[in-house]
């Protein structure tokens, strides 16, 4: 049985009503849906600077919480069809986390999922690795990191003064 899912990106507390519901209890598509309606930024509640050190500076946190294929499928081709882009279109784009999980964006939240071409992931990832590094040094706090990347990922790159942004 093949099921089909349809986000809607408008808010408002009808809305918000109106998506909980369809989706209480919904297990298939795992989402955190709550997000849409509150107004904070998009963040793993695990994740706080008191943890850092058993969550994302631990090496290789990000694939404990990393949401599977087929829920990550299914956003990516919802957004390409929002945006206009055919089905075909879904090996163009790379489905990113706006807030990585690598700085407690959270992995299930709508709201924290993008579209990026390839090359724009590639410069991106470098930025994600130097702020984690800076958090995880304690040079930058987790808060700040997380606002700005949020903000604008190019313009976050500053907060990695003496991090290599192209680390590989």
């Amino acid at each position: 049985m093949e099921t089909k899912v349809r986000f809607v990106m408008k808010r408002g507390p009808r809305f918000c009503q109106t998506i909980q519901a369809i989706f209480l209890g919904c297990f298939v598509i795992g989402l955190n849906l709550s997000g849409l309606c509150a107004q904070e930024l998009p963040l793993n509640d695990a994740v706080k600077e008191e943890t850092l050190s058993q969550t994302i500076c631990v090496r290789g946190y990000t694939r404990t919480v990393r949401p599977p294929a087929n829920i990550t499928n299914t956003i990516k081709y919802e957004l390409l069809r929002k945006q206009g882009y055919p089905f075909s279109a879904m090996h163009d784009f790379i489905l990113d986390h706006k807030i990585p999980l690598s700085l407690g964006g959270a992995p299930n939240d709508l709201r924290n999922f993008m579209l990026q071409t390839e090359a724009e992931s590639r410069d991106k990832d470098r930025v994600e690795l130097c702020l984690a590094k800076t958090v995880c040094s304690g040079r930058v706090s987790l808060a700040e990191a997380q606002r700005e990347i949020w903000r604008n990922w190019r313009s976050a790159a500053r907060l990695c003064s003496g991090f290599s942004v192209i680390d590989d």
